[in-house]
């Protein structure tokens, strides 16, 4: 199945020939040429194929910043994800494709205007009363245009570039069938997954291309932020959008990064950061759904002193758990409890190895502890979180896409916070929220809600538990209650079928009294402590005990 597959994303990533030699044509140019013939790609180069001398002297990863460049909208949007992926690829590329940016020629007005009235479906004066033929902004995928609707709104109309959907698929297909021969040829990068971070890349990107899905975005990010006074998300006209249009309240004002615009409109640019800061966190520590593309174009100070928030075509989500432990990162760091950062950084990411936590809680300890506490404007805090996550990687721990792009997120806050502000702190920031929201963990509501769950489980644990001895019984009963053991560390094994059974016992020991102290807890009943009953709280708290002493158990060895 393995050689059908592979085969497969062959055939795809050479069926465009022309697109294929051109990547390979300027690949050549830049200075790659040793690296295709290892790729056994030779026979598609031409033999006056030869390095551009101008190209000759400068670094690796300048030249391959340079090729992606030349190469156009897929190959820059790859190099942005590669700038976020810190933990896979040194620094010196990172550095170099965080330089990456869309800087493409914008698309005549009437291919705009034929493909906006076809997804329309009628003419663009039926639906606009005006429409700026020259465009607000041009990116990678789509250009912005200025626009008054037959009712009266203005708005900002975010248009796909035609035909954009087509070249980024059969880009990636070409992308996989490099990657794959990557991995094949030449060794040395397989600890960077190229075959993994192209299916990331088209993960991320086919999400980028449905402007549907960041309509609903931008809902529901509008929806969390509503309590938030200062911060201003635009609407959604949803009537007049489809996959590949997005029409949106216009918004017009001061880029975050032009501080002297923003002093001239007497407007404090400290309690503008701190209120965008403020809005972000928010984003993550209570609503696990945060703009990953938090760069100056996004971000305006409005003629009201409000902030407005534009482009939600990328976003990070973070699950409850993960959140958790980003809010115990976060005051680990500062607190310098380098044990907390290495324990969260292993419930975070996968393993691909072995890890020791001591030896990640001391090389955790070393790399960020001489920063932890300089004078403000030293360090940058996303950039301090970025390393944590080199040294997780160095520890074979899978660092979730989600985290690293979240602290590519702080790093271009913290960055954009300097620089109106230079005494900002993004991470004494963090940690204050993290704090304020750890707090809320323990509030009545909060556990109520984390009891119901664990009722729920232990119920279904209790409904499933009898069907599964019953099962065993049967099989075992054939066996004549006997176990057949071919070993030859007999005593090993010994030691641990009792741990076993002690472990069992005491499991469903625990688990019936955590269910009595559940009850209590609904109930109601007896005296109370902080509202709720004394009774349930011991009962549940005495269960979870005597699950830890029996997991303790098991464990050792």
């Amino acid at each position: 199945m393995k050689v059908i597959s592979t085969a497969t994303h062959m055939a795809q990533a050479f069926k465009n020939a022309g697109r294929v030699t051109e990547i390979l044509r300027v690949l050549v140019k830049h200075g790659f040429i040793d690296l295709l013939h290892r790729m056994n790609l030779s026979r598609f180069l031409g033999e006056k194929e030869t390095i551009n001398p101008s190209y000759a002297d400068l670094p690796i990863p300048e030249r391959l910043r340079l090729s992606f460049e030349e190469l156009g909208p897929t190959f820059v949007k790859l190099g942005q994800l590669l700038a976020t992926r810190s933990d896979l690829i040194p620094e010196s590329y990172v550095d170099e494709f965080s330089k990456l940016q869309d800087n493409v020629a914008t698309v005549p007005f009437d291919e705009i205007r034929a493909f906006l009235e076809s997804d329309l479906k009628g003419s663009i004066n039926d639906t606009f009363s005006h429409f700026d033929t020259t465009p607000k902004a041009a990116a990678s995928i789509a250009q912005v245009h200025f626009a008054t609707l037959k009712t009266g709104e203005k708005v900002a109309v975010k248009i796909q570039r035609p035909g954009i959907d087509k070249i980024i698929q059969n880009d990636i297909s070409i992308l996989r069938g490099l990657a794959i021969l990557l991995e094949k040829y030449i060794p040395e990068v397989k600890p960077f997954n190229p075959v993994g971070l192209v299916e990331e890349f088209f993960q991320s990107i086919i999400f980028e291309l449905d402007f549907l899905v960041e309509s609903n975005n931008i809902r529901k990010i509008k929806q969390n932020l509503k309590d938030l006074q200062k911060i201003r998300i635009p609407k959604v006209y949803d009537s007049y959008s489809t996959s590949r249009i997005l029409v949106l309240e216009q918004f017009e004002g001061i880029r975050f990064s032009d501080r002297e615009a923003i002093l001239q409109a007497k407007i404090d640019p400290k309690s503008i950061i701190e209120i965008g800061a403020d809005a972000f966190f928010h984003m993550v520590m209570h609503d696990g759904l945060f703009h990953g593309d938090l760069h100056p174009g996004n971000l305006f100070v409005l003629t009201d002193g409000n902030i407005g928030i534009i482009d939600f075509g990328i976003v990070g989500r973070l699950g409850k758990k993960v959140k958790d432990s980003i809010i115990t990162m976060f005051i680990a760091i500062i607190d310098e409890d380098y044990e907390s950062l290495a324990s969260e950084y292993l419930i975070l990411c996968a393993p691909s190895g072995e890890t020791d936590i001591n030896v990640l809680q001391k090389d955790l300890m070393d790399t960020l502890s001489p920063y932890v506490g300089m004078s403000l404007g030293e360090v940058n805090a996303g950039k301090l979180l970025l390393r944590s996550t080199n040294i997780a990687a160095q520890h074979h721990l899978k660092v979730p896409r989600e985290l690293m792009l979240l602290f590519r997120a702080i790093m271009t806050i913290d960055g954009l916070g300097k620089r109106l502000d230079p005494t900002f702190d993004v991470l004494q920031l963090g940690s204050r929220l993290a704090k304020q929201v750890l707090s809320s963990r323990y509030s009545k509501e909060r556990l109520t809600h984390d009891l119901i769950i664990l009722g729920r489980d232990l119920q279904d644990t209790l409904e499933t538990f009898p069907r599964l001895l019953k099962r065993f019984l049967k099989v075992w009963s054939h066996n004549h209650f006997a176990f057949e053991v071919k070993s030859k560390e007999l005593l090993a094994l010994t030691q641990a079928i009792k741990s076993f059974n002690y472990f069992f016992y005491t499991a469903i020991t625990s688990f019936t009294i955590i269910s009595v102290g559940v009850a209590l807890l609904f109930l109601g009943k007896g005296p109370e402590f902080s509202g709720f009953p004394i009774y349930g709280i011991v009962l549940v708290g005495l269960g979870f005990w005597l699950l830890g002493r029996g997991l303790w158990v098991i464990k050792k060895p």
